[in-house]
């Protein structure tokens, strides 16, 4: 089997998106951690300002806030990057993902985290597009939403073999 350097994308696993419906998201979180070590790490934070496109298009305002304690103190501090962003996909954040990634000779990426059928889905199909092998591990996103939005990204997801399990 092929070993490639491999980095860990956690995306908005923010208190305003963990609901009584995906909170069982964390505990599947923390196993991740226990179970698999990366190459490098990358956290992701997401808001969205009045006066954004959220705002202006949806209608939508989420204030920034931290990675819930409960992932934030799993992550190892080397080998690692923190982007805030205002749009879904962790490549247009405020830091540059892929030079990051490049530098760290970084192969594949495998992504965490809320929304599957929002920032997860459009970063990991990013990732793809940018030539990194790219999966979300499915035990490990969730929806803020529903979870028949959560369904329908992962069936996308899985007819293009982008999906890995715990």
């Amino acid at each position: 089997m092929e070993t490639r350097k491999t980095a860990l994308i956690i995306v908005d696993i923010q208190p305003g998106f963990i609901t009584e419906e995906n909170k069982w998201l964390i505990p599947n979180v923390e196993k991740l951690f226990q179970t698999q070590k990366y190459d490098a790490y990358v956290e992701v934070t997401f808001s969205a300002a009045e006066g954004s496109l959220w705002q202006r298009q949806s209608d939508w305002t989420f204030p920034w806030q931290d990675t819930v304690p409960e992932v934030k103190s799993l992550i190892p501090q080397n080998d690692y990057l923190y982007i805030k962003k205002e749009t879904k996909s962790a490549f247009k954040g405020d830091k540059d993902l892929t030079a990051f990634l490049k530098e760290h000779h970084i192969e594949e990426v495998h992504v965490i985290g809320l929304d599957t059928n929002d920032c997860v889905f459009a970063t990991a199909n990013e990732a793809f597009d940018l030539g990194f092998f790219s999966y979300v591990i499915e035990e490990c996103t969730a929806s803020s939403e529903s979870e028949d939005l959560r369904q329908a990204a992962l069936s996308i997801l899985e007819e293009l073999e982008m999906v890995k399990h715990l």
